[in-house]
C-alpha cells in the first residue's frame, strides 16, 4: 500500500518536472484565478463597510407640527418600535432640540443666532423623532408606518424621499459589483480549469505510449490516473502558496488608503483577510483541487480505454 502510494507520488513529481515550463504557466493562470477572486472579496468587503458607514448616517427625520401634543408623538414612537425592521426610534423633545441647537451656536461663536434666540417669545423649533432601521432596505416598511392617515395632523415634514435615492443607489451600486464580480472570477475559473485540463492532456499525449504498455501489463486504472490527479493537486497547492504570498503585501499597501477612506468607520483589510484566512484560502484551494481533478480525470479517460 505505501509502495504504491510512494510510487504515485513519485511519479506525480516526475510529470511535473518533466514538463516543469507548462507546469509554471498552469500554476500561473490559476494563480491568476486566485488574485481575481480576492480582488472580488476585498472589493465586496470595501463596499459593504462603505454602505455601512452611509447607513450609519442615514435615518428617517420625522418633524412634528408646533401643535402636536407629546402624547400623541409618543403613540406613533411606540408603533414604530414595535417593527421589527427598526434599530432604534429617538424622541428629540423641543426643548432638547432648542438647548442642542443653542449649545452648538455657541460653541462655533455664533453670538448673533444666539442672541436672536434670545428675543423669541416661544421656542420655534420641531420636536423630531429619529428612526434607524437595521437595513437600508427596510426603510420603505418603516414609512408605510409613519405614512398612516392617523398621524398626519401631527407630522410636519418627513426627511426620507431625499435619502431613499442615496439607499436605491447605494443597494444597485452593491449588486452591480457583484455581478461584475461573479462574472469575472467565473471566467477566470474556467480560464483555469480549460488550462489544467490541456496540460493534463499535453503530459498523457506525450506519454500515451507508456500508458498503453502499463495497461496492457496489467496497471489498473487507479494506477495510471492518480499521478496525473496528484499533480493537479499539486499546480493548486503551489497556486495557493503563491497567492498568499503576492495577496498579503498588496493588503499592506492597500491597508493605509482604506483606513482613511472612511471617516469613522474602521476597516482593517488585513485584520479582515487574516481572520477569515482559512475561509478565504480554504474555499479556494478546495474548489480548485475539485475542478482540476475532474478536468484531469476527463483528460486522461480516453486513453484508459485500450
Amino acid at each position: 500500500m505505501f509502495l504504491h502510494l510512494y510510487r504515485v507520488v513519485k511519479f506525480a513529481f516526475q510529470n511535473f518536472w518533466r514538463n516543469f515550463w507548462l507546469s509554471i504557466v498552469t500554476i500561473s493562470i490559476i494563480t491568476l484565478s486566485f488574485l481575481s477572486v480576492n480582488f472580488f472579496i476585498f472589493t465586496n468587503a470595501l463596499v459593504d463597510t462603505t454602505i455601512q458607514a452611509v447607513e450609519n448616517r442615514i435615518n428617517i427625520t420625522v418633524n412634528f407640527k408646533t401643535t402636536a401634543s407629546e402624547p400623541d408623538i409618543l403613540v406613533l414612537k411606540n408603533a414604530v418600535e414595535k417593527n421589527s425592521y427598526v434599530e432604534s426610534a429617538v424622541y428629540i423633545s423641543k426643548q432638547i432640540a432648542f438647548e442642542k441647537f443653542r449649545a452648538k451656536q455657541e460653541k462655533e461663536g455664533n453670538t448673533i443666532v444666539t442672541d436672536s434666540l434670545d428675543q423669541f417669545e416661544e421656542n420655534p423649533l420641531f420636536a423630531s423623532l429619529l428612526i434607524k432601521a437595521k437595513d437600508i432596505n427596510y426603510y420603505p416598511a418603516i414609512t408605510q408606518i409613519i405614512s398612516q392617515s392617523q398621524y398626519e395632523p401631527i407630522i410636519e415634514k418627513t426627511n426620507l424621499d431625499d435619502k431613499s435615492k442615496v439607499i436605491s443607489t447605494l443597494s444597485n451600486i452593491k449588486q452591480r459589483i457583484q455581478q461584475v464580480g461573479w462574472i469575472i472570477n467565473i471566467f477566470f475559473l474556467a480560464i483555469a480549469v480549460l488550462i489544467v485540463y490541456n496540460t493534463i492532456r499535453i503530459t498523457i499525449y506525450t506519454r500515451k505510449e507508456e500508458i498503453g504498455i502499463m495497461k496492457l501489463v496489467g496497471a489498473t486504472n487507479w494506477y495510471i490516473r492518480a499521478p496525473l490527479v496528484l499533480e493537479s493537486v499539486i499546480y493548486s497547492v503551489i497556486a495557493i502558496i503563491a497567492t498568499v504570498i503576492i495577496v498579503y503585501p498588496l493588503l499592506g499597501i492597500l491597508q493605509p488608503y482604506a483606513s482613511s477612506y472612511f471617516d469613522g468607520q474602521a476597516f482593517d483589510v488585513l485584520a479582515f483577510f487574516s481572520n477569515n484566512f482559512l475561509t478565504i484560502f480554504g474555499y479556494e484551494l478546495l474548489a480548485s483541487v475539485v475542478l482540476n481533478v475532474i478536468s484531469s480525470a476527463v483528460a486522461i479517460g480516453r486513453y484508459l480505454r485500450v
